[in-house]
């Protein structure tokens, strides 16, 4: 992908206030910072990149972590106080990293009941639907699964 097409800012979800954010306005946010790019193998590129996070240390990848019913190994847990959902995720591919913190970032930071509340529509909306494998949307479907998991405690 040409340097050009890459924001030169971070996108807007990267630059979310403090303020309390919600699930719908994350989801706008990442729909508005990715939709200009209307190739969608572009735009997959583009998320990879600017959702993968930082990753967790090798020590922190524990068992107990890890999304059931990912054929990838995916670590996603909840760090932080129990108003908001804070998360944090690693995966074994750097593909796999990004569209996991695609998922993450619709929920991240929002009180836990409004994620109860919610279920996303960022991969239909982004096209991601129609470029990627039935079993990677299995993965991604599980991942929501847990991320309601880790709200209800």
């Amino acid at each position: 992908m040409a340097d050009s097409l890459l924001p030169t800012a971070p996108p807007r979800f990267l630059l979310l206030s403090k303020m309390m954010a919600t699930p719908t306005s994350n989801q706008q946010a990442l729909r508005d910072a990715f939709e200009p790019l209307s190739d969608l193998h572009e735009r997959l590129s583009l998320i990879i990149s600017a959702c993968a996070g930082s990753g967790l240390p090798e020590d922190d990848r524990l068992e107990g972590d890890l999304v059931p019913g990912c054929a990838s190994q995916v670590w996603l847990r909840r760090t932080g106080p129990a108003e908001v959902l804070h998360l944090e995720w690693d995966a074994g591919s750097p593909l796999v990293r990004g569209l996991a913190g695609l998922i993450c970032q619709v929920y991240q930071d929002t009180a836990p009941a409004d994620a109860l509340a919610f279920r996303s529509r960022i991969l239909p909306d982004l096209g991601l639907d129609r470029l990627l494998s039935p079993t990677r949307l299995r993965g991604l479907a599980a991942m929501e699964v847990r991320i309601q998991q880790l709200a209800s405690t």
